[in-house]
């Protein structure tokens, strides 16, 4: 079968010829070929749509940096806030109470709560009574 036919005449008389000699008509889809001109005009419009879209993205990044610089804080609190509830507490600086019970040859450390944070064996330099050892108050002598 020839590729093109009738091309030599006009498009109302062409489509006249074809319909004259068809077996039959049918509704079909199929890819029209654009000519130059329709070619240059979807090539100016690719154009002009990619540099809206480019415009759309610039914005896009800046409001997104503005708001991300907003979530970043609160994100890093929740994480500071998920590590807190797995622990059971939170992590703080603050002066603790170095005690050396000689009796049982053991030291601790207590927080500014009275609760017990750390203990381990006493050293050797930790047994020797000094001064404040022995007047110190346990809080359980009545004194």
């Amino acid at each position: 079968m020839e590729e093109f036919l009738f091309q030599e005449k006009p498009l109302e008389e062409r489509i006249d010829i074809l319909s004259a000699n068809c077996d039959q008509i049918e509704e079909r889809n199929y890819t029209r070929k654009f000519n130059q001109d329709e070619m240059n005009e979807r090539k100016s419009e690719l154009a002009s749509v990619s540099i809206q879209i480019n415009e759309i993205e610039q914005e896009f990044k800046e409001v997104k940096a503005e708001f991300g610089g907003k979530l970043k804080p609160l994100g890093e609190r929740i994480q500071r806030i998920i590590e807190e509830l797995k622990s059971g507490g939170e992590y703080v600086k603050a002066k603790c109470y170095k005690m050396v019970d000689l009796d049982e040859g053991m030291t601790g450390w207590y927080s500014p709560e009275g609760v017990l944070l750390e203990s381990r064996k006493a050293k050797p330099e930790e047994r020797q009574r000094t001064a404040f050892q022995t007047l110190r108050r346990t809080g359980t002598d009545d004194q």
